[in-house]
């Protein structure tokens, strides 16, 4: 039986995919994705692939669920009869017991990762029901620290984190997108605006990342000289109660998490 099964091929499971390579390689892993031409090209990688989520099933101990949340209903009807032993999903706001009420005493481990894990710059968030071994949810941790940060997470917080990692890249990217817009609107060359914009933040986020106990008002206040420029941005900012913005942001996003985990 091999250690990992990957269930979806798409942009997360591509990623886990790229991580367990580093953590067991190609002989302890199996994949299967409904588009034929992604099992394809994990075959011609010497990657062994399922011909049904049944076959992943019988032929791995644990089962990475990644798929979309709206389609989870449907896979785990096509999974019955063929239990996993351990179930890790990265299923947004589906709660472990969707996967129990199917198949009762499964171990299921609950992930929410974020797109950066692509590049091996991920935040994680984990937890896990009393099923789960010990052994099996250290297995899960090392597989995602391979592609960035991991921290575990009560469930009862599992929707509300997906606004805290799961969704926020989004959320920069937007920011990022308005200021270049503004930007290039003001005359500045686009290439020019793009480059210095991303890595500031890239250096604004090496900064917090580096000095995890300082406060992150602190940084605000160093670059907000008094009667300076940028003191007057932030004022906008707080007038326009940009935490409140955040805030409903937030509470839509939970709201819908929620919603597809019904």
């Amino acid at each position: 039986m091999k250690k990992l099964g990957i269930l979806g091929l798409g942009h997360m499971g591509s990623a886990i995919l790229e991580g367990a390579l580093g953590t067991i390689g190609k002989d302890q892993l199996m994949v299967y994705d409904p588009l034929k031409e992604k099992t394809d090209a994990a075959k011609a990688r010497g990657i062994a692939a399922a011909e049904d989520e049944k076959e992943l099933c019988r032929s791995c101990h644990m089962i990475l669920f990644a798929i979309r949340p709206q389609d989870v209903s449907q896979v785990l009807e096509n999974m019955k009869g063929s239990a996993p032993e351990c179930l890790l999903t990265i299923a947004a706001g589906v709660p472990i017991h969707r996967f129990t009420d199917v198949f009762e005493g499964l171990s299921v481990i609950r992930a929410m990762p974020n797109t950066p894990l692509q590049i091996g710059c991920g935040a994680v968030a984990l937890c896990r029901n009393e099923a789960c071994s010990d052994e099996d949810y250290a297995f899960a941790k090392q597989l995602f620290a391979k592609l960035g940060a991991v921290a575990d997470i009560d469930e009862s917080h599992m929707c509300d984190i997906i606004a805290v990692n799961g969704s926020t890249p989004a959320y920069f990217y937007y920011y990022i997108e308005c200021m270049l817009e503004d930007a290039v609107n003001r005359g500045i060359r686009e290439e020019d605006a793009r480059t210095l914009l991303v890595e500031t933040m890239i250096g604004s986020g090496l900064l917090l990342r580096n000095n995890p106990e300082k406060p992150i008002s602190t940084f605000v206040d160093e670059v907000c000289s008094k009667g300076g420029t940028t003191i007057e941005a932030i004022n906008i900012f707080k007038a326009s109660d940009f935490k409140e913005i955040i805030e409903k942001a937030d509470s839509a996003c939970i709201r819908r998490a929620e919603e597809l985990g019904k």
